[in-house]
């Protein structure tokens, strides 16, 4: 995404048939209505309207909507650079996420009606902007009024990230080790040795949780991870061997096969 923010309102009647998938930006969905279930990281989140479903830069998600002749699936979604938030420090709700393993918020229903509020504010800048005195200026002062209340809202205690997610406790671990060790041994053998499980169990349950076999997103991860080395600065043979790549030509192979260009051609 080459810009800020971007805003969507869009509504869903028949069965989305959405692959599993990842962004190199942040999302916010509030979900107005709609049988919908939200699958990140292989959590799996039952949604009520009025939840807020985060997705994080890099997680790999997909939304689940069932066709269904009484309700649309309606939402407000918020694509949102991880520049423009870090520059603003209002990363805490993404980096919330991680520290208690839970990505929808449902707050009470007065928090919810506010923060819905300042969302259509938004909406209702866009389709004017064009047309009014600092337009963008406005929508913009907006959006980080929004961005401001929604990550003091989810740093209360009180209420916020609770709505339990169904989940294979394996998989989970699987995630959260491949992402902390991408530097280390990842081979199928040793994941397989080191959770005391049949490689092929591993596989099968992995690939029907995430969408994604267990090779695939290791290479994925370790190449995004790679890109944000390189971006910051990192020689890319040293963040190929940051990432776990034994030699430069596989690493090299990979990143262009992924992301379409080659490590040489980051710009930082």
């Amino acid at each position: 995404m080459n810009q800020d923010y971007k805003f969507f309102h869009i509504k869903n009647s028949e069965k989305l048939d959405v692959p599993f998938h990842y962004h190199d930006f942040h999302k916010l969905i509030l979900v107005l209505g709609g049988n919908v279930k939200y699958i990140i990281e292989g959590r799996e989140y039952d949604l009520l309207p009025f939840d807020f479903v985060l997705v994080n830069r890099y997680a790999i998600h997909k939304p689940v909507f069932e066709a269904d002749d009484d309700k649309d699936y309606d939402r407000i979604i918020l694509y949102l650079s991880n520049d423009f938030l870090e520059k603003y420090g209002l990363l805490n709700a993404f980096d919330k996420t991680e520290e208690v393993a839970s990505h929808v918020v449902r707050f009470p229903a007065n928090v919810s009606a506010d923060i819905y509020d300042s969302l259509k504010k938004i909406e209702e800048d866009l389709n004017i902007e064009d047309k009014e005195y600092a337009g963008k200026l406005t929508t913009r002062i907006d959006v980080l009024r929004f961005l401001i209340s929604f990550n003091k809202a989810c740093i209360d205690e009180n209420f916020g990230f609770k709505p339990e997610a169904r989940y294979n406790r394996k998989v989970v671990d699987l995630i959260e080790y491949i992402n902390e060790n991408l530097s280390k041994d990842l081979s199928i053998d040793f994941l397989a040795d080191h959770f005391y499980m049949s490689k092929y169990h591993m596989m099968r349950i992995f690939k029907n949780e995430t969408g994604y076999s267990v090779h695939q997103y290791i290479s994925e991860k370790r190449i995004l991870m790679a890109r944000n080395l390189i971006m910051s600065g990192t020689p890319a043979t040293t963040a190929c061997l940051e990432c776990g790549f034994k030699d430069y030509s596989s690493f090299s192979r990979a990143f262009k096969n992924q992301l379409g260009i080659l490590p040489s051609d980051v710009k930082i």
